[in-house]
């Protein structure tokens, strides 16, 4: 306890990103991407003859998460490892993988963490007690305007381009920075494509609707695939984004699940970007959920960035509304080093989970990319 409590306190005095990186994921498209960003990184440098000789990536990466609430004094913290190669066979063709490996430090993993503060969304990025699994292992054909990528896929490279969906990166909770029904296939055996023209995109993807990352290879091996879908239709004038998400899934019980959802995401200066998220879910877990946000990059030099959000979910079962306001502040250091220093306070928790009725979650997230 005390080692986190240090963590969580340094983590606010020192405590990322260029006012180009709010598209960056956490997908092998996200890692690829953040690698070209890198400031002095300590391994892709010596590696780069890799790409430039043999058009090969190899990016290791190491996450670790805290989490320490003040009213009920419950603890989580955990991390991961994860590993991607990225394979260009030709100028339209390419091969990838990602293998990631998580851990936990205490009593809860991420998602039992959650239930214990008595959160309807999860609270930081991802981690369990779990062996190596495949996230992602895929080949894709690109056209000019089109591509087609096949295998195990990570859903989130297709859909919600809002700024700052990405919450091992950017905002910590699940509520202020995914997609607004929560529980997406993040990892499955599936189907996706993208159609990108200057001013606007679609994409669609086709898939297995497992909800654990790490069930994606026995869901293949046992053939027990249940169907997710999903279109999205954007706009991308000058730099701003607007999109509608149109979904459905059946889960392994064969209930249907499906919803909408609407994003506007605006870029008000060099500095400045707001962004508005609404969704409406039918059998989701949850019934209805809306999310507002402003970022401020560059607030003390240019490596850093501000966060805020404030976040409303309707639970499906109860109807009740859980609101959360979440601040986060990260600085992006030399070689591949990122620092973040988050406060989540939710008010109207899950009472069958808590006796609180009122959580104040502080939070620190440490990321080297290599």
């Amino acid at each position: 306890m005390r080692n986190l409590i240090v963590v969580l306190f340094l983590s606010f005095l020192v405590c990322n990103v260029s006012a180009n990186e709010h598209l960056i994921k956490d997908d092998v498209d996200g890692k690829l991407q953040e690698q070209k960003n890198l400031k002095k990184p300590i391994l892709s440098d010596h590696l780069k003859f890799l790409q430039d000789d043999y058009d090969l990536s190899l990016i290791l990466s190491y996450m670790t998460v805290g989490q320490y609430d003040a009213i009920s004094e419950e603890d989580g913290a955990g991390d991961r490892v994860d590993f991607t190669v990225h394979y260009r066979f030709k100028s339209n063709l390419s091969f990838a993988t990602k293998i990631e490996m998580e851990g936990q430090f205490g009593e809860y993993s991420s998602g039992e963490y959650k239930k214990a503060i008595g959160s309807y969304n999860t609270l930081s990025p991802g981690y369990a007690d779990l062996d190596p699994y495949i996230k992602e292992l895929w080949t894709q054909y690109k056209f000019e305007y089109l591509s087609i990528r096949a295998g195990i896929i990570n859903t989130s490279s297709f859909v919600d381009k809002s700024f700052y969906n990405n919450f091992v990166k950017f905002y910590m909770s699940h509520a202020s920075s995914s997609q607004s029904f929560g529980n997406i296939p993040l990892s499955s055996l599936g189907v996706g494509v993208k159609y990108t023209q200057k001013d606007y995109y679609i994409n669609a993807v086709l898939s297995d609707a497992t909800a654990q990352l790490q069930d994606a290879v026995d869901d293949i091996k046992e053939s027990d695939l249940t169907p997710y879908a999903t279109v999205e239709v954007g706009l991308t004038a000058d730099k701003n984004i607007y999109f509608v998400n149109i979904w459905s899934k059946t889960d392994k019980n064969d209930d249907k699940s499906y919803g909408m959802y609407l994003s506007l995401n605006q870029y008000l200066d060099k500095y400045n970007k707001v962004y508005m998220k609404y969704g409406i879910n039918e059998d989701a877990k949850l019934k209805q959920h809306a999310s507002v946000g402003w970022s401020h990059s560059s607030l003390f030099d240019s490596n850093d960035l501000l966060l805020t959000a404030l976040t409303t979910s309707q639970n499906d079962a109860t109807s009740e509304f859980q609101n959360t306001l979440e601040i986060l502040y990260k600085y992006k250091f030399d070689y591949g080093i990122e620092l973040s220093g988050d406060m989540q306070v939710i008010q109207n928790l899950d009472d069958t989970k808590t006796d609180e009725d009122i959580a104040m979650i502080m939070g620190a997230r440490l990321r080297v990319v290599f």
